[in-house]
């Protein structure tokens, strides 16, 4: 669980051109760009990740409130990324790497969002 300073850091809010370098540096639409996608920023997800647990798809990271995380919270995303946890309580392992993003600051995930 986050703590409540960690909470406040991320509602905080973030800098979207901070958050910009963030996602080219984490290689977010390497996964979760849309297959023939030509814009890098639409996260719509649908790449086929075939690994020894299976394939899995990447899920859809825009904005969009119903189908992708718009209506995640910063928390939420550093849930996600830093304990490989849902706002659910499920856990995304072995799909996602959160293990990579752990030790990301949580300024840059508020930047991020």
């Amino acid at each position: 669980m986050l703590t409540a300073s960690q909470v406040a850091v991320l509602e905080s809010g973030g800098d979207v051109a901070r958050g910009e370098h963030v996602f080219q540096a984490g290689g977010c639409a390497s996964c979760h760009m849309t297959p023939g996608q030509e814009d890098r920023k639409k996260l719509g997800g649908g790449l086929a990740l075939k690994t020894e647990f299976g394939t899995f798809i990447a899920p859809n990271i825009s904005s969009h409130p119903q189908d992708g995380i718009g209506a995640w919270s910063a928390a939420d995303l550093a849930n996600a990324m830093q304990r490989g946890v849902s706002p659910q309580g499920e856990h995304y392992y072995p799909a996602f790497p959160y293990t990579t993003y752990a030790h990301a600051r949580l300024e840059d995930i508020a930047d991020l969002m």
